[in-house]
C-alpha cells in the first residue's frame, strides 16, 4: 500500500503538499514519460489557484460560504458534519442545471466522495480567500478552539459576516438568502465577478510571488467577453502580455507542441508490440498517421526555442515548487536534438528506444510498463496521453467565460 503522510504541525508544509496533490489530481496518474512536473509548473505559474477538475469560478465562493456556515458549529467534529450536510445540499441546489454544466456530485450526490471544499480548498488559499493554513480538519479544530475560548461567535446563515476571524476572506459577497437550500446556478453578480476577478488577478502560487509576474488572469480578464479558443497561446488579449510573461508563453507552447510528438511516438511503440490482428494494425495506422501529421504540424522555431530555453525548465519548477530531476530535462533534451530532423522520426531506432527506455525506466519498477509487460498492454485502451498539453486552459477558459459578463452588469 502507497501513501503520503506529513508532520500535522508543520502547516506550511502541508500547504505545499496540498497545492502539489490540487494540481496533479484529475490528470492521468500514469504520466508515461514523466513531464508532469514541468507540464504543472507552467500550469501554476499561468493560473494559479485551479486545478483539473475545477470548472466553474462561483464554486470558490459556495465553498467559503459553506464553511462560514458550518463555522458557526461548536466541535470541530460537528463543523465538519455539518460542511457535509451544507455541500450535500449545494449538490440539491444546482442539480436542475443537469449534466455537463460543472455542478460536482450531480451523480454521486450523498456518495461523493471528492467534495466541492476539497477540490477548491487549495484554490481558494492560492488565491487568498482562505488564510486558514492545513487542510479541513486542521481548520476545524482551530475554529472550535477559538469558539470554546469565547474568541468566536456564530455567524449567520443569512449572510452576515462573522466578527472574528474564521480562516477565510471576510470581505467576501455574501451568499443569498437561505444559502445553500435555495435554487442556484453559476450565474455571478457584478460585485461577485469583481471580487473573484481581484482575487484571480492577484495569486501567485508561491508565497515569495516570484511567479506573480506570469499569472495570465490579469490580461485575460480584462477581456471580458466569452472565448472559445483552443490553447492560452491563442487568446485574443495574447499580445498584451508583459514581455515576460509572453515570452513565458511562448515557452510553454513550445513545449508543448515538441513533446507532444513524443508522446504520440510512445503510442506508436506500444501499438508495434501488440499480437498482429486486423483491430491492432487498424491501431497501428492510427498512431502512425497522428505522428505524421504532427511531423507536418512542428516548426522548426519551436524546436530552436525549446533547445534554448530547456536551461530555463528547472528554474519554474523552483518557482512553483515542483520537482523538476535531471533525467526529465536530459529526456527533452534529446528529444528537442532528434526533432532537428522529424521527417525520419517514426522509424528512427534512436527516437524509439529514447520513448521507450524512458517509460520503463519511470514505469517498469511498478510493473506497470506497457512496453516491458504484455499483461499491462492487454489492459491498453489504445492510446495514452493523446491530448497536447494545455497547462489547464480549459479550466481557466470556463472560469474567464464565467466572469466575462456578471448578470447585473
Amino acid at each position: 500500500m502507497n501513501f503520503l503522510g506529513w508532520v500535522d504541525h508543520d502547516p506550511r508544509q502541508e500547504d505545499e503538499i496540498l497545492r502539489a496533490l490540487g494540481a496533479a489530481k484529475g490528470h492521468d496518474a500514469r504520466d508515461e514519460l514523466g513531464l508532469a512536473s514541468i507540464r504543472d509548473s507552467f500550469a501554476d505559474l499561468f493560473f494559479p489557484g485551479l486545478s483539473t477538475i475545477q470548472q466553474r469560478v462561483r464554486y470558490f465562493l459556495f465553498v467559503q460560504w459553506c464553511c462560514e456556515i458550518a463555522a458557526s458549529q461548536g466541535e470541530a467534529s460537528r463543523i465538519l458534519s455539518t460542511l457535509r450536510e451544507n455541500e450535500d445540499a449545494l449538490i440539491h441546489s444546482l442539480e436542475h442545471l443537469g449534466e455537463g454544466k460543472g455542478v460536482i456530485g450531480i451523480e454521486s450526490k450523498e456518495n461523493l466522495k471528492r467534495t466541492a471544499s476539497e477540490i477548491y480548498w487549495n484554490g481558494l488559499f492560492v488565491v487568498g480567500m482562505r488564510s486558514a493554513r492545513g487542510n479541513r480538519r486542521r481548520w476545524a479544530r482551530q475554529v472550535a478552539s477559538s469558539r470554546s475560548a469565547g474568541r468566536a461567535d456564530n455567524f449567520n446563515e443569512e449572510g452576515a459576516k462573522s466578527s472574528v476571524d474564521l480562516g477565510f476572506d471576510p470581505d467576501r459577497p455574501g451568499p443569498p438568502k437561505g444559502f445553500p437550500k435555495v435554487e442556484l446556478d453559476f450565474t455571478l453578480n457584478a460585485e461577485e465577478a469583481n471580487f473573484l476577478r481581484g482575487r484571480l488577478v492577484d495569486a501567485s502560487v508561491d508565497s515569495d510571488r516570484r511567479g506573480h509576474e506570469y499569472n495570465l488572469f490579469g490580461t485575460f480578464a480584462r477581456y471580458r467577453r466569452k472565448t472559445n479558443v483552443q490553447a492560452l497561446w491563442d487568446h485574443p488579449r495574447i499580445s498584451s502580455l508583459k514581455t515576460e510573461a509572453r515570452d513565458m508563453v511562448m515557452l510553454g507552447g513550445a513545449f508543448a507542441r515538441v513533446m507532444y510528438g513524443a508522446a504520440i511516438l510512445y503510442n506508436v511503440c506500444v501499438a508495434r508490440l501488440l499480437p498482429l490482428s486486423e483491430s491492432t494494425e487498424r491501431l497501428r495506422t492510427h498512431h502512425d498517421d497522428a505522428f505524421l501529421s504532427w511531423v507536418d504540424e512542428l516548426n522548426p522555431a519551436d524546436v530552436i526555442l525549446l533547445a534554448r530555453r530547456i536551461p530555463d525548465l528547472q528554474a519554474i519548477g523552483a518557482i512553483t515548487r515542483h520537482r523538476i530531476d535531471e533525467k526529465a530535462i536530459g529526456f527533452v533534451r534529446r528529444w528537442t536534438q532528434l526533432c532537428d530532423k522529424p521527417q525520419s522520426l517514426l522509424n528512427d531506432q534512436d527516437a524509439n528506444r529514447l520513448v521507450s527506455d524512458r517509460e520503463v525506466y519511470l514505469k517498469a519498477g511498478s510493473g506497470t510498463s506497457r512496453i516491458r509487460s504484455a499483461k499491462q498492454r492487454e489492459r491498453w485502451r489504445g492510446e495514452s496521453g493523446s491530448q497536447q498539453m494545455d497547462f489547464r486552459w480549459r479550466i481557466a477558459r470556463s472560469c474567464l467565460n464565467d466572469l466575462a459578463k456578471p448578470a447585473d452588469a
